[in-house]
């Protein structure tokens, strides 16, 4: 059942609404961080074939966000609870995609067993036309018993092809919420 879910795009789609959850948190959790940054400059001058000059030059600088702080406490929590909402659809919806699976598959069960039940109708109802046909050769039967018993031969077989219609029907389900 878990490989026939794991096959399934909405459950793709799940795991990644809760990935792009999480990284919409660290990225809300980057912009409340200190940043830093560093850099060398260099420069070679030659005027005459007197004087060379060579400056050089170093510098840095520190960013510490402090007006957002209040403010980002408070949406970084909105970001948790987002990611937890997101967590608990990611549950929920994979619950009701294994029970779609097994629904799926009990009704491929169900479709299997009419099949065989009105396969084995089929085959009492011939064999009763194939008595009633006899007894109607020999006088035993009215012609109304004869054309009863080919009334039910033929509901029977449309029983049948009811029930196999029904069952390729479950396989194409079955196969599409398995994700195959």
């Amino acid at each position: 059942k878990n490989e026939a879910l794991k096959k399934r795009v909405e459950y793709s789609l799940l795991e990644k609404s809760v990935e792009a959850e999480e990284l919409q948190t660290k990225i809300k959790r980057g912009e409340y961080l200190p940043q830093a940054g560093i850099g060398v400059s260099g420069m070679y001058m030659k005027f005459d074939e007197s004087k060379e000059r060579t400056l050089g030059m170093v510098y840095g600088t520190v960013s510490v966000p402090i007006s957002g702080w209040w403010g980002g406490s408070y949406e970084l929590q909105e970001r948790s609870i987002k990611e937890e909402i997101a967590e608990n659809n990611f549950k929920n919806n994979s619950e009701l995609l294994l029970l779609q699976i097994e629904k799926a598959w009990q009704d491929l069960n169900d479709a299997y067993k009419q099949y065989l039940l009105s396969e084995e109708s089929k085959a009492q109802a011939e064999e009763n036309f194939k008595v009633n046909e006899d007894s109607y050769k020999n006088g035993l039967i009215t012609v109304s018993d004869l054309l009863e018993a080919q009334a039910l031969l033929q509901q029977t077989q449309d029983q049948l092809t009811e029930a196999k219609a029904n069952y390729l029907v479950k396989v194409t389900t079955y196969l599409k919420v398995t994700g195959r």
